[in-house]
């Protein structure tokens, strides 16, 4: 059973990468995951994460996914 819940997805094409933009259903945090699948990042970090090679995971809050323009001005999460 999946714990996310899904706002915007687009599959991997070809060349162009995948992305998911969602949340985690029992997350108390107010944030949004971006996950990146099949593009190249310089990226430093601490232990291991179980995804694809080439994917990148991003744990961003609401509000920089605002202003990012991912989800509208007035998105507001399910609880």
């Amino acid at each position: 059973m999946s714990t996310k819940g899904t706002i915007r997805h687009q599959s991997k094409e070809g060349e162009q990468p995948g992305w998911s933009l969602y949340t985690e259903i029992f997350e108390t945090d107010d944030v949004l995951y971006l996950e990146l699948e099949g593009i190249q990042a310089d990226i430093t970090m601490i232990g291991n994460m179980e995804h694809a090679p080439g994917t990148v995971l991003l744990r961003l809050p609401v509000a920089t996914a605002k202003q990012l323009g991912m989800v509208p001005p007035d998105w507001e999460r399910d609880r």
